[in-house]
């Protein structure tokens, strides 16, 4: 007590000027400053030729001294930060910055902004603000992702509407085009004459569906916008049916069947007019011996008289483990007179109980030289709600050589929709040619064990020494720019007169974080064949960086090449733009591709560019309109260039091109292509489990929300149906859309926060537990009263709310620092790994200050980009307020985020709040059902999807906008399935 005393006595005669000394002491212990930026990322995504984006970069003192912010700068000429003044910050100060982005080229652009502060050099980290986006054409956006007409009657006609927009500045002409199996039964009075879109016009143009035949009718409309582009395609689908006849179901779906085990079903045909109608029974058409059709009972007369109905009976008895082809039982019934087709039903089923699965169910490791080995792995999937034990894994060596476990065996758990691998190792034996092997898999779930089997089997070969070269004898990456990156590939040639075996390349363990490269697995090379290695060179800071790529092939004495890797990292004021051309997938028949790049000098005054390097392994690549060297450069000023890609064979090119400053100055670009014999592409994605979700709530507290907020708290089983579906592990917690108390209000507000929690999980107090985990006893309840924040605040914004819950000082902390509660922080609520849902519950627009944009990026930057780890819902009110009297205004701000990041939006009227709960569970704790292709497909209509080997051909459709198969809710594969998208690739 006496010492605190005696420290304010003596900071009270410094003021007064009174004792020596103080200087010293002041200067001895002067607060520190603490400079940050957020976002930590500025993501400007893709932008038009010729036309600026802006986004807004905050910058903060978090320290408790004053600081300076004197300028900033960016280091690429396409990037600019908004002229401003220099300026300080207080203590918790914060000032907003406008960088802008202008690009000039198609490409990537990537690069810092550096902000000039005198903040203390363990703070200044925060100064440095990496940024990237995309120059683009202009372009037109497809609004509607697919057009689902429902059931339609034979002979009339139903309408919908298609939604384009042209988000650029640039007038955008469409022409609409109708394609697909059945697309005569679908039209539109604007197909065929080109359309023009005024920059920012939004058009809803009408599609028409006629049925000319009873099923399902599928098409596509394709929306061209420019000569030779690729057209953006709209699927349409719609059920064709006769309005007198009902048939149910129309897909037959047994689940999971036990092999041994027999499943029934029924289908009833019921007659719902007023004539009779031709009955012969029913057939199956596909699936004999897996699927049966037992009964389909003919009334007297083969006649369905009307109000009249009959009965079919269908079996499914698996006969092996996985989902199995479907069958199609034709119902031959009619109306008199008619010659429409028979309507058929969709038969559909799986074999085993097990929800283990192991993938793939055949290995085949390929030709492997003698005294050599290869390995590869095996993946044992739990679709299980529990936790599984891998028990028992034996591989059995029938011929050929030596199989065995790339690691010791040893039980293994596998949380429910979890990964496990086991690598399998092929040594081949001297002599004895084909291998084969078997192995199992045993799998321990609860009081049951299930095994599995996977057929293994390799190829031994007797080969001479491998002749070989590799290029280049260093991998060098030159001057990079901070923030940019560079690649480039090391080669391993056969240049024998033989086969040469390749066990692998890959990046040796010590290499500088700043390169990366996804290993090359081990195959056989034939004469002249290559492997090569692509490193990914982005530099972090100023620096030099070194590293190691490593190969191994079959060779006595020389069979370890290795090559060195470096690079310099850089922060000059000469910029080629892109670093980094990509022309992704070309086939050889196809005519070459070019893009354009662009050197500047970004200097205050001359540069010159003494010269130009092309570094290849071979001719794939050439430049044109390339200028007499040397060229000298006047500050501002740019040369272009056209970079051309004809693939000469199959496989990888890459391309340095090095521009020479000087003698120890010589900036990288790159070029990289693929050359391709065939005419498709194949994707594969594995369905990652959410088995964790963070779900923050943000609920109105203002005066009209007392209705809501319990109708939300009393139907909180029904959110939770998927999450304990799938065993989800959740954190669930509570914020309100006020940030400033609010005690004069229409009614207290309880929790301790008088309305003003400010981002702060609800209740602030703690009197009930702020984040509920499946742990949590007497969930409802508590979850009943958190969403009972109270009706005393009038200014919503919930935004920022969300924003600030998920920033700091909230964000990491156990305790919000600024105010005189304990434990009021987010600290321990949000997990790394975890998707992250958000719904907001309001009946008023949000008054956030910040645009819509600036919280989409922020969002997504928490979650490192990934789309699939971030979503928002809203139960809100509507476009179309008419059908909502009860909202104050719609909350488009909300449905708009909740669009671009594939939520659910539900009015804040709904009739039935545990309905629209049920929806927002599935896509809070759903899986995942976007899978972005990494090629433009030729024609959308000839995608063809398969899950876990088994052909899908509905429950899907292509969204051209985001270039990715999207699945229906209730069709997306379950966590752990194999998903295949094959499809045709264009020139």
């Amino acid at each position: 007590m006496w010492g605190r005393r005696w420290a304010w006595l003596v900071a009270w005669a410094c003021v007064a000027g009174g004792l020596s000394g103080c200087d010293r002491q002041s200067s001895g212990n002067r607060a520190r400053t603490g400079f940050a930026t957020r976002p930590q990322v500025l993501e400007f995504g893709p932008a038009a030729l010729g036309s600026t984006k802006t986004v807004k970069l905050r910058v903060a003192n978090e320290g408790r001294a004053p600081l300076r912010v004197e300028g900033a700068s960016s280091s690429v000429p396409h990037v600019e930060i908004a002229p401003f003044e220099p300026f300080s910050l207080s203590a918790g100060g914060e000032a907003e910055l406008e960088v802008r982005f202008s690009p000039a080229v198609e490409g990537t652009v990537q690069g810092v902004v550096d902000i000039l502060t005198d903040a203390d050099s363990d703070g200044a980290a925060g100064s440095q603000v990496n940024f990237a986006g995309q120059g683009v054409k202009a372009w037109v956006e497809v609004r509607s992702q697919e057009l689902d007409f429902g059931n339609v009657a034979l002979d009339t006609v139903q309408v919908l509407t298609l939604r384009l927009r042209n988000p650029s500045r640039v007038e955008s002409p469409l022409r609409l085009r109708m394609a697909g199996a059945d697309a005569d039964q679908f039209s539109s009075s604007a197909a065929g004459p080109e359309l023009m879109l005024q920059p920012g016009e939004e058009q809803a143009l009408p599609i028409a569906f006629k049925p000319r035949r009873l099923g399902v009718a599928s098409a596509e409309v394709s929306v061209e916008v420019c000569e030779g582009c690729a057209p953006m395609a709209v699927p349409l689908k719609g059920m064709g049916i006769a309005s007198q006849l009902d048939i149910s179901p129309l897909r037959v779906d047994f689940g999971n069947v036990a092999l041994g085990a027999t499943a029934e079903e029924r289908i009833m045909v019921r007659n719902l007019g007023t004539t009779p109608m031709s009955y012969q029974g029913a057939r199956l058409l596909e699936g004999a011996g897996e699927f049966r059709l037992l009964s389909a009972v003919v009334p007297p007369g083969g006649v369905l008289n009307p109000g009249q109905a009959a009965e079919i009976r269908v079996a499914f008895a698996p006969s092996r483990l996985g989902a199995l082809p479907e069958a199609r039982v034709e119902i031959d019934v009619k109306a008199s007179g008619s010659a429409a087709p028979a309507p058929k039903v969709a038969l559909s089923g799986e074999g085993g109980s097990s929800c283990v699965t192991v993938m793939p169910r055949a290995l085949d490791l390929g030709g492997v030289a003698e005294g050599m080995s290869a390995t590869r792995e095996v993946k044992v999937i739990n679709r299980c709600r529990v936790p599984v034990l891998v028990s028992d894994v034996q591989i059995d060596t029938r011929q050929g050589g030596f199989f065995t476990l790339a690691q010791a065996p040893a039980s293994t758990p596998i949380g429910p929709g979890q990964t496990a691998a086991v690598g399998i190792t092929f040594t081949p034996r001297a002599g004895a040619g084909q291998g084969e092997a078997q192995l199992s898999v045993s799998v321990r779930s609860g009081g049951t064990t299930s095994t599995e089997a996977v057929a293994l089997k390799g190829h031994g070969k007797a080969l001479p020494p491998c002749q070989y070269t590799v290029t280049p004898a260093t991998l060098d990456f030159g001057r990079v720019p901070v923030g940019a990156e560079v690649v480039l590939g090391t080669s391993v040639r056969n240049t024998g007169a033989t086969e040469c075996y390749l066990a692998g390349l890959q990046l040796a363990s010590g290499s500088d974080g700043a390169f990366s490269a996804q290993p090359v697995t081990g195959s056989l090379l034939a004469p002249g064949q290559k492997a090569q290695l692509l490193v990914r060179f982005k530099p972090e800071a100023e620096a030099s960086y070194g590293g190691l790529a490593e190969g191994w092939v079959n060779h006595p004495s020389a069979g370890h090449p290795t090559v060195s890797v470096v690079g310099e990292g850089v922060k000059g004021c000469f910029a080629v733009q892109p670093t980094h051309l990509e022309f992704g997938i070309s086939q050889l028949t196809c005519a070459p591709r070019t893009q354009d790049l662009i050197a500047y000098n970004g200097c205050a005054g001359p540069l010159t560019v003494q010269g130009l390097q092309v570094a290849q392994d071979g001719a794939e690549f050439q430049l044109s309109e390339v200028p007499a060297f040397p060229v000298t450069l006047q500050a501002g000023e740019q040369f272009r260039m056209r970079a051309t890609y004809a693939p000469e064979n199959e496989g990888v090119d890459a391309a340095a091109l090095r521009f020479v400053l000087g003698p120890d100055s010589v900036y990288t670009a790159s070029l990289l292509g693929k050359g391709v014999s065939k005419a498709e592409q194949t994707d594969t994605f594995l369905q990652e489990s959410e088995a964790q979700v963070d779900v923050l709530f943000v609920v109105d507290n203002s005066g009209s929300m007392m209705e809501e907020q319990q109708s939300l708290g009393s139907n909180f089983a029904a959110f939770l149906s998927s999450a304990n579906a799938a065993g989800v592990d959740y954190h669930i917690g509570v914020t309100t859309t006020g940030l400033d108390a609010s005690p004069g209000g229409w009614s207290a507000c309880l929790g301790g926060a008088e309305g003003g929690e400010n981002g702060r999980l609800f209740p602030v107090d703690g009197s009930s537990p702020r984040v509920i985990t499946p742990t949590t006893p007497n969930a409802s309840s508590v979850f009943a009263h958190n969403t009972q924040v109270g009706v005393c605040h009038w200014n919503e914004q919930g935004l920022e709310a969300a924003y600030r819950a998920l920033s700091q000082p909230l964000l990491h902390n156990t305790d919000d620092p600024r105010t005189a509660q304990a434990a009021d922080g987010n600290g321990g609520f949000l997990r790394e790994d975890a998707r992250l849902a958000l719904i907001f519950l309001t009946d008023e627009e949000d008054f956030s200050t910040q645009p819509v944009s600036f919280y989409e990026t922020y969002f997504r930057a928490l979650k490192n980009n990934e789309a699939s780890k971030l979503s928002v819902s809203a139960i809100v009110g509507p476009a179309n307020l008419s059908t909502c009297v009860t909202a104050s205004s719609s909350g488009s701000r909300y449905i708009q985020l909740a669009e671009a990041t594939g939520g659910v939006v539900e009015s804040i009227c709904t009739p039935n709040w545990a309905e629209s709960l049920k929806k927002l569970s599935s896509n809070t704790f759903g899986p995942n059902r976007s899978f972005p292709l990494s090629e433009v497909p030729e024609n959308p209509s000839q995608i063809s999807v398969t899950v876990d080997g088994v052909p899908v051909t509905s429950g899907w459709n292509y969204n051209p906008d985001t270039r990715a198969i999207v699945f229906e809710a209730q069709a997306a594969p379950p966590p752990g399935a194999l998903v295949e998208v094959t499809y045709p690739l264009g020139c």
